[in-house]
């Protein structure tokens, strides 16, 4: 039996792990959209974007939960929404890029997690490293920029999102990018995240010790964790690291 030791670093999910988001509302994120747009002649309103979306979305398989543990790769945001607004013959001002996060501010609030702010500066003192991999459409950047928003003291080594990376967990190519990022073999990486496919079992078949984060569970999610840790908030998780050896 292995036994269980402290991290010399420790991969994040993002959504509902460091940040707790809110319902989307795409309705609202092309509505700030279109309160930019230069061109809009047909009068497109944001609740027809999203039921363009919506439809897009169903065609792709991109949102379903039961399903979207089976795509291993990434479809960028910037490019389904240039394509939404072409096809409508909508203009806007400047980079699309620069557009991703006012959307999804809008479309989607959030706020740090109960104690998660507290736990980063601890890690921080203990001199264990951290870094995020998300199951993203939206581009690393504009990732790292939301996190500053929820969590402004956080300092991560690297943020990887899907878009920028092609695959998805759980496929072993992204935790391979982000082990090769951390510079740490696998055996001293902890991997903590909400869903089990492609957090859990996704970062086990990578050789890192994986983290049940159950705090803000979206939906029904009873299986057996094989290996590894489960916990309810992160000041548990604190409590398991301080009595383990170094």
């Amino acid at each position: 039996m292995n036994v269980l030791k402290k991290p010399k670093f420790i991969l994040f999910d993002y959504g509902q792990t460091l940040v707790r988001e809110d319902a989307f509302d795409g309705a609202r994120g092309y509505d700030e959209l279109l309160r930019h747009a230069v061109s809009n002649p047909q009068g497109v309103t944001g609740t027809q974007l999203q039921h363009d979306a919506e439809e897009l979305n169903r065609e792709l398989g991109r949102c379903d939960p039961a399903t979207r543990h089976k795509r291993l790769t990434e479809c960028s945001e910037e490019s389904f929404i240039r394509f939404l607004l072409t096809r409508r013959c909508i203009g806007l001002e400047g980079d699309l890029r620069d557009w991703e996060l006012p959307f999804w501010n809008a479309a989607n609030p959030c706020q740090a997690t109960d104690g998660a702010a507290e736990f980063l500066d601890w890690l921080g003192t203990q001199g264990i490293g951290t870094g995020v991999v998300s199951n993203l459409s939206f581009c690393g950047e504009t990732l790292r920029r939301r996190i500053e928003g929820c969590l402004p003291g956080a300092s991560f080594a690297f943020v990887i999102s899907s878009c920028d990376y092609l695959f998805r967990k759980p496929s072993p190519h992204i935790f391979e990018a982000a082990l090769a990022k951390a510079g740490v073999p696998a055996e001293d990486v902890w991997f903590c995240g909400d869903q089990f496919i492609p957090d859990l079992e996704g970062s086990a078949a990578a050789g890192m010790t994986p983290v049940w984060y159950r705090a803000f569970l979206r939906y029904d999610q009873e299986c057996a964790l094989k290996t590894g840790l489960q916990v309810d908030s992160w000041e548990e998780l604190r409590g398991i690291m301080e009595a383990l050896e170094p």
